[in-house]
């Protein structure tokens, strides 16, 4: 039914709720996910920043992870779900709503944070904003409908996890097949190019070598091919090996 969902996170406990059904929903329909963390940048008076600090003291409002991309990729992954992560700043509402545009969502999961009276009219309802303005379909998850304990728990393995512990995307099958064959097809392109200059500075090519080309002999211009061209393909042997080690860690 639907082919792409988007999920509004923001490390709170409501979002990953938002998050954990997403990616299930994802799972039973077929579909990818979309997780979207978006920054408010609204200069605050000074007024506004106690009424927030003194807002956000309850235990129940402060974030459960500073890392909730990271942590709805992870859980997808473990559910077999594509995520792809989208981390912008602006006006929350239009953000969600731009960014459901651009990538075609048909379907909108926010979670709602059973905020009641001042708190509610201080942090404002995205979830209801974004039911009334969006194009699409938007499911409202309920504060405490949805429990969270597994990706907390993923959030915990991540945080004792070595820094420096390499990933193990790099050294998958499809992977290293991909890096085999790229490399060795750069080695046959070099070797072509050091044999051709070999061959052509040999004792039977000795005439063919001397014939002089903008006025440098051809052996000269074999040489120098050879350097550079081998310099041209060790760059490009590292770039593609460093693209491979980026879309892993992603």
């Amino acid at each position: 039914m639907f082919k792409k969902i988007l999920v509004a996170v923001d490390g709170y406990a409501p979002s990953l709720g938002a998050a954990k059904a997403a990616v299930e929903m994802a799972g039973r329909e077929g579909a990818e996910v979309v997780a979207l963390q978006v920054t408010e940048e609204v200069p605050l008076l000074q007024a506004e920043k106690e009424a927030e600090t003194a807002a956000l003291k309850g235990a129940e409002l402060q974030p459960l992870t500073g890392e909730p991309l990271g942590l709805v990729a992870a859980f997808g992954r473990q559910r077999g779900v594509t995520v792809t992560t989208v981390k912008k700043s602006g006006p929350i509402t239009g953000v969600i709503l731009d960014v459901a545009k651009e990538t075609k969502s048909d379907l909108i999961v926010v979670g709602d944070s059973g905020r009641k009276g001042l708190q509610k009219l201080y942090f404002g309802s995205v979830a209801r904003a974004v039911s009334e303005h969006a194009r699409c379909p938007v499911l409202i998850i309920k504060k405490d409908t949805v429990d969270i304990t597994e990706m907390l728990s993923i959030s915990a393995e991540a945080a004792a996890a070595p820094e420096d512990m390499p990933s193990t995307a790099a050294l998958e099958p499809g992977v290293l097949r991909k890096k085999i064959s790229f490399a060795s097809g750069l080695l046959a392109l070099y070797s072509v190019m050091y044999f051709g200059a070999a061959l052509l500075t040999s004792a039977p090519y000795k005439n063919t070598a001397a014939i002089e080309l903008f006025g440098l002999p051809l052996a000269i211009w074999a040489g120098w091919t050879a350097i550079i061209g081998g310099v041209v393909i060790t760059r490009a042997f590292l770039i593609r090996l460093n693209q491979g080690e980026g879309g892993a860690r992603g």
